[in-house]
C-alpha cells in the first residue's frame, strides 16, 4: 500500500516537536495542526474524517487532556498515535485502554515513526484484504480465514511463500492471487508444477538453456527463472524435487542469479518465489528428503490450506460459486447439500467443482439427493467403492488370502473389459487406500508402495480423471 493523499492531524503543543512531526509527513498528504484541546476538537468538526491522528497527552490547557481526544479522533476513522514524555506504564496502559493504536515516548526518531506507518499500512490493509478474500477466495471458516492474514505481512516483505494442504485445495489458485495481491496484475506470473514434469526436463524449463546445450536444443530459451523478472515464481509440488535440482535452485534464490544451461554467462531475476506443497517438508528434512537449508529458506511466510471435508461450512458456498460458472444454472435441495456437506471430499475443491460441472448438464435444474453419484450419497470414495476406514487397523484387517484372491465378479469384469482395465482399477484402488490412510504424505505412500515418483503421479492423475 503507497502511502500518498493521507488526511491527518498533529495535536502538540510543543512547537519542536509539531515541527518535527510535520516535515517527516508533509509528502504524505494533508495534515492539520492543533495545540489544544477546543483547536483539535473543532478540525474533527470542520473535517470529520482522519486517516492518521498524533495526540499529545500533555497539552498547554491541561494535564493529560490527550486521552480526551482519542475516542472523537477514534470516531473519525483514525488510527491514533499517543505522543507523550511519560514513560509509566500506568500512562501507557491508560492509553491503550481508552482506544489509541500505538504510543510513542518523546524524544521519538524517525525509525520509531516509520515503524508507526508500517503497523498504520497494516491495520488499513485488514480491510483490504477482507473485501479481497470476500470478492475472490471463497471460505467462512474461522481458522482459515485469520492464516490467510499473514498475506498482510507478506505485502511488506521480500520473504518467499510456502503454501500447504492436500492436492485439490486450490494453492495453485491462491497463489495467484498472492501474485495479483503484491503486483496489481496477472502478468509475469510463473507456473511449474514439478511433479508433472521429469527430472532432465524440469532443470531446462526453471533455468533456461543456450542454443546446443544439449541434442535438440536448436534455439535458446528462457527459464521460468528468468521470465518471473519483476514478479512471481510459483513451484508447486517442490517436494518432489531432486536433490541435485533442490541444490541449484537454493543457489538460484540466494543470489538472485544462475546459469542457464550450456551458458558461462550468468543472468540475474529479481522474482518473488511462492512454493507449494501437499507433503509435510519438515518431515522429509528429517528423514533426509528435502535439503533443509533449502527448507529455510522457502518456508518464510507459511499458509496452511485444510481439507474441503474440514470445512464443511464452505461447501455451500463453493456449491454457489461454481453453479454461477456454468452456462446453465441449478439449484439443489436442502436434502442434497446436507449429503455434500457430509461428504469427505478426496478431491477436495476441485472435485466439487467437476462435480457441479457434471450435475450441470442434468435435464432437470434442480438437483435432489438422488441425482448425487451414489459414491456422495453414501460417503464413499469413487475409486473404493468403500467408506475411508477410520484406523489403520480396520484398513488392513481383510484376511490375507482374501488380498490375492479374485472374485467371480472380478473376473466377470476382466472378461468384460480386460486385464488392461482390470489391472487398472487396482492400482487406483491401492493407490488411493494408501494414499489416504497416509494422510494425503507422498513419500511415505511411494515407500509402502515400492513405486518410482512418476508412477505415483501417473496413477493419481488417472484417478483424478475419473471425477471429471
Amino acid at each position: 500500500m503507497i502511502l500518498k493523499n493521507l488526511n491527518m492531524m498533529v495535536v502538540e503543543d510543543d512547537d519542536l516537536q509539531r515541527l518535527a512531526l510535520t516535515q517527516n509527513l508533509q509528502n504524505l498528504g494533508n495534515f492539520y495542526e492543533a495545540t489544544s484541546k477546543k483547536e483539535a476538537l473543532q478540525h474533527i468538526k470542520d473535517h470529520k474524517q482522519f486517516d492518521l491522528v498524533f495526540l499529545d497527552l500533555d497539552l498547554i490547557d491541561g494535564d493529560l487532556l490527550g486521552l480526551e481526544l482519542i475516542r472523537p479522533a477514534l470516531e473519525t476513522g483514525a488510527y491514533v498515535v499517543v505522543l507523550s514524555g511519560r514513560q509509566e506504564d500506568e500512562s501507557i496502559m491508560t492509553a491503550y485502554k481508552n482506544g489509541c493504536h500505538d504510543y510513542l515516548c518523546k524524544p521519538f526518531n524517525k525509525k520509531s515513526l516509520e515503524l508507526v506507518l508500517t503497523k498504520f499500512t497494516m491495520a488499513q490493509s485488514k480491510g483490504e484484504l477482507r473485501d479481497f478474500l470476500a470478492r475472490d477466495y471463497i471460505t467462512r471458516d474461522p481458522e482459515l480465514m485469520k492464516s490467510l492474514e499473514i498475506i498482510n505481512d507478506i505485502k511488506l516483505s521480500n520473504e518467499p511463500v510456502l503454501l500447504s494442504g492436500p492436492t485439490g485445495t486450490g494453492k495453485s489458485y491462491l497463489a495467484k492471487l498472492i501474485h495479483q495481491i503484491l503486483f496489481k496484475t496477472e502478468e509475469r506470473f510463473m507456473e511449474l508444477n514439478c511433479s508433472e514434469i521429469p527430472e532432465n526436463l524440469l532443470e531446462s524449463e526453471l533455468f533456461g538453456y543456450e542454443k546446443g546445450a544439449f541434442s535438440g536444443a536448436e534455439t535458446s530459451k528462457k527459464g521460468k527463472l528468468l521470465l518471473a523478472d519483476g514478479g512471481s515464481l510459483f513451484l508447486d509440488e517442490v517436494a518432489t524435487m531432486s536433490e541435485l535440482l533442490q541444490q541449484k535452485l537454493l543457489k538460484a534464490i540466494e543470489e538472485k542469479r544462475f546459469f542457464p544451461l550450456g551458458s558461462e554467462k550468468p543472468v540475474s531475476s529479481n522474482f518473488r518465489l511462492i512454493s507449494a506443497t501437499c507433503e509435510d517438508l519438515g518431515q522429509l528434512v528429517r528423514e533426509k528428503k528435502f535439503r533443509e537449508d533449502l527448507y529455510f529458506r522457502i518456508e518464510g511466510f507459511k499458509i496452511h490450506l485444510k481439507p474441503l471435508s474440514k470445512r464443511s461450512s464452505d461447501v455451500e458456498l463453493l456449491l454457489k460459486h461454481f453453479s454461477k460458472q456454468t452456462q446453465r444454472r441449478i439449484v439443489f435441495t436442502p436434502e442434497a447439500k446436507e449429503s455434500l456437506k457430509k461428504y469427505y471430499w478426496p478431491g477436495n475443491i476441485r472435485e466439487l467443482q467437476k462435480l457441479v460441472n457434471k450435475l450441470s448438464i442434468k435435464s432437470q435444474g434442480i438437483i435432489n439427493e438422488n441425482d448425487l453419484p451414489e459414491n456422495v450419497r453414501l460417503n464413499n470414495h469413487p475409486c473404493l467403492g468403500e467408506p475411508a476406514p477410520t484406523s489403520e487397523s480396520q484398513a488392513t484387517s481383510a484376511p490375507e488370502g482374501e488380498v490375492f484372491g479374485l472374485s467371480e465378479n472380478q473376473l466377470a469384469f476382466v472378461e468384460k473389459n480386460g486385464l488392461r482395465t482390470f489391472l487398472q482399477n487396482i492400482e487406483n484402488k491401492t493407490v488411493n487406500h494408501f494414499y489416504r490412510r497416509n494422510n494425503e504424505k507422498v513419500r511415505q505412500t511411494l515407500g509402502q508402495l515400492k513405486i518410482s515418483n512418476s508412477s505415483f503421479y501417473k496413477i493419481l492423475n488417472r484417478i483424478k480423471a475419473q471425477l471429471t
